[in-house]
């Protein structure tokens, strides 16, 4: 008996929504690869700014006041993601601008 309500089979139905997931996915990454994201270069540059400037911050901050407020890390940690994504490109700048975010609420 056919099922009028049913026209395609399970099998064919997943089949068909396999086959749309993976043009999706293909699609996104092609993309990422004309430009829609970051590349490896500009993610590398990213972390390694970041880096330095969590640094250079982190050593401006006597350990009594890492004691007394337990949340600066944190604190420091929005400061130089938000300043990233405003395009900041000087780990310096970047690193004295989130200590006056985290010292001077």
């Amino acid at each position: 008996m056919i099922d009028p309500f049913w026209p395609v089979r399970p099998s064919r139905l997943r089949a068909t929504f396999l086959t749309q997931q993976k043009k999706s996915q293909s699609d996104m990454s092609k993309q990422i690869r004309r430009g829609g994201g970051w590349n490896k270069g500009e993610t590398a540059r990213r972390i390694e700014l970041y880096s330095s400037a969590y640094q250079l911050a982190w050593k401006q901050i006597p350990p009594a006041q890492r004691r007394a407020r337990p949340d600066i890390s944190l604190r420091i940690h929005a400061s130089i993601r938000r300043q990233l994504k405003q395009g900041a490109l000087d780990s310096i700048s970047i690193a004295s601008a989130a200590l006056k975010d985290v010292i001077d609420p």
